[in-house]
């Protein structure tokens, strides 16, 4: 035990000791076209969305800047796991970035709890975190010797403050907060830099349960956020990476019939006639649609004034209500005064961007759903079941599928649920594995081509 202690206190002294020069070169790298980005973590990262939603905003806010992006989580998973896996689900995809989020399956977090407080409870705490440590540590140094930048996230919330019914594991989520010391340590001597979810997710969810006791920013089972947690999650990263809150502003002088400022679009025809002031914008980029499951983390993060902004301002309009037209639909009537201080049109679902946006997003969910849901349960199978089987090789797919077999006619004895619906996921699907890895693909591609963004007409001319 003293010496697991020494370890973690040794890796988090390190952030300590060096917290200055580290907080100097805490720069988030910004995905480049080309990068290959490896997510990695446990089941919040295996079936959750906020990769997903981050994949999405690059996809609508940069569309010429394609890189790859692969979901490396699994369910159930620990740094120990992610080392072992590390050579066929990790470097295998010749990662250039990585982000690491684990923790909730390595702190051990039965032996937490309000009754919780023994020496053997303590040890075995402190055991657990000094695996994550070295696990972390070994994990950091591999991917460090693949030459890929490092991106450590700290956990995501588990949440002992809330009055969910699942039993309360209390101070979880204090250990959690010590993988994120522990992940920050680490980034100094490995040159990587850290996001924190942790401590921002704490603090929402405070906040709220301070107005309403049973709220809760992850789900019944205090580990697993639903879309809005997710959303935030994204939202901490994006913003971590300090990309600019504009996909476009436009900014118009009708009186002068000038373009005073066109920031990431193209203006061009622009005129005046009879009271009505039209031109043709070419934006760089698309409106991010919010999913509608995640709407309520607007009430929690400014995610559209800080990420979000489609602004058009036109100033020098006689005084009255206005209606705006877009390729010779009418998207919204707005009064003069609110056009000349600016309005955002990210939200507006009747635009032509965000129609486009939303086919963006359609093709995103469906690579996400094969991925999370298909390939991603055939990883986890052979991880923990058949990569323990001795002898077996990854290609002898018939002896796979006995042995799963035999598995499945188990978890149907034992009534494990979810067992039996990973086990017949394996084998209904591994047999097509390299079709849905080339649907993935056509998938991504079509993504990619979907969002490249068009040139619209504007007309903005006065009502009634």
């Amino acid at each position: 035990m003293i010496k697991s202690m020494k370890y973690v206190l040794t890796v988090v002294g390190l952030w300590i000791i060096t917290g200055t020069a580290f907080a100097a070169d805490n720069r988030i790298p910004i995905f480049k076209k080309g990068d290959s980005v490896c997510f990695i973590g446990d089941s919040i990262t295996h079936g959750g969305r906020y990769h997903s939603d981050i994949m999405l905003f690059y996809a609508t806010r940069f569309p010429g800047a394609r890189f790859e992006m692969y979901d490396c989580g699994l369910s159930g998973d620990s740094a120990d796991g992610a080392v072992r896996r590390f050579p066929y689900d990790i470097a295998s995809h010749k990662p250039t970035v990585a982000t690491i989020m684990l923790g909730m399956n390595d702190v051990n977090r039965d032996a937490y709890g309000m009754d919780k407080n023994s020496a053997e409870d303590h040890k075995q705490q402190d055991s657990a975190l000094a695996w994550h440590a070295r696990k972390m540590e070994e994990l950091a140094k591999n991917l460090k010797d693949l030459g890929c930048r490092i991106i450590f996230i700290t956990p995501s919330i588990y949440d002992q403050t809330g009055n969910q019914q699942t039993k309360n594991l209390f101070g979880v989520n204090d250990a959690l907060a010590k993988c994120g010391e522990i992940g920050r340590g680490l980034a100094a001597k490995y040159q990587g830099s850290v996001v924190d979810f942790n401590g921002p997710m704490t603090r929402i969810n405070g906040e709220q349960q301070a107005k309403d006791p049973n709220y809760t920013l992850v789900g019944g089972d205090r580990v697993h956020p639903g879309e809005a947690g997710h959303l935030v999650m994204a939202y901490l990263f994006l913003k971590a990476q300090k990309i600019s809150p504009y996909i476009s502003s436009v900014k118009i002088d009708a009186t002068q019939t000038t373009v005073v400022r066109s920031e990431r679009c193209t203006v061009s025809e622009l005129k005046k006639e009879k009271g009505a002031v039209s031109f043709t914008c070419r934006e760089s980029s698309l409106p991010y649609p919010i999913p509608p499951g995640a709407s309520k983390a607007l009430d929690l993060i400014p995610f559209m004034e800080d990420l979000n902004r489609e602004m058009l301002t036109v100033g020098g309009l006689d005084a009255g209500q206005y209606e705006i037209v877009i390729d010779g639909n009418p998207i919204q009537v707005v009064s003069s005064e609110d056009l000349k201080k600016g309005i955002n049109l990210a939200s507006n679902e009747l635009t032509p961007q965000y129609r486009q946006a939303l086919e963006v997003k359609a093709l995103n969910d469906k690579r996400n759903s094969l991925v999370g849901d298909r390939l991603r349960t055939i990883a986890a199978m052979w991880h923990f079941t058949l990569s323990h089987v001795e002898g077996l090789k990854p290609d002898d797919v018939a002896s796979a599928e006995r042995i799963m077999r035999e598995k499945l006619e188990i978890a149907k004895t034992q009534n494990n649920l979810y067992g039996k619906w990973q086990i017949e996921t394996y084998l209904q699907y591994k047999p097509k594995q390299a079709e849905i890895e080339a649907e993935v693909k056509d998938i991504t591609d079509a993504m990619w081509k979907a969002a490249a963004p068009k040139p619209h007409q504007y007309i903005i001319r006065k009502k009634g």
